[in-house]
């Protein structure tokens, strides 16, 4: 049987989008250690072992969105990705993009800017869940934070800071994707949520 990433990719738009992600990739690697490319096809089979009957500029946008650098500017990027894989993937990709500047401050108008967007934009809660699924699955589980040092192990910046924000995106996205999906997140959200614990003495 024919694998999902290699079915979509029978669609020039997916293909394209494969080929400048393996260019884009060499020699990178994401903040968990993992080669970029083996990351970005991960992405792309987690999405589509959700929703098997995702277009492929959703794949094509997975794809790109999952190499940490690009060997040129955003929008150059961006203008190559619409020429090359259509307009629909550029707009993905950006959307994708845009996140970045919420996790930063997840807080405010910039989180209800983009959950509005994954609320309202084609296939971005089901790309976005599985960006999610899958840097859950590289998480620790359940980093022990020790109450008086304040102490844990690598998944509490994410507890500490962005932890609202994922538990937002875990209830928008129920009933816009399907419930497996949103389930699995879930669960993966709560096995790897820190735990405080009382300090030894």
């Amino acid at each position: 049987m024919v694998g999902f990433l290699a079915r979509t990719r029978q669609d020039p738009r997916a293909d394209t989008a494969f080929r400048l992600a393996t260019t884009w990739a060499r020699g990178q690697k994401t903040i968990h250690d993992v080669r970029a490319l083996g990351h970005a096809i991960n992405v792309a089979n987690t999405l589509g072992r959700y929703t098997p009957d995702v277009p492929p500029q959703a794949v094509a946008a997975c794809l790109l969105h999952a190499i940490p650098q690009w060997p040129l500017t955003d929008e150059a990027a961006h203008q190559l990705v619409e020429e090359q894989c259509g307009p629909e993937a550029r707009w993905l990709l950006e959307a994708l993009r845009s996140e970045h500047t919420v996790l930063e401050d997840p807080s405010g108008r910039a989180v209800e800017g983009h959950l509005r967007q994954l609320r309202t934009m084609p296939w971005l809660a089901h790309a976005t869940l599985a960006f999610k699924i899958v840097m859950l699955q590289y998480a620790p589980l359940r980093a022990v934070r020790t109450s008086d040092t304040g102490a844990a192990g690598p998944f509490e910046a994410l507890q500490a800071n962005q932890l609202s924000y994922l538990d937002q995106v875990h209830a928008l996205t129920t009933g816009l994707v399907p419930q497996i999906m949103t389930t699995d997140f879930g669960r993966l959200l709560e096995q790897r949520r820190p735990v405080t614990t009382a300090a030894s003495r």
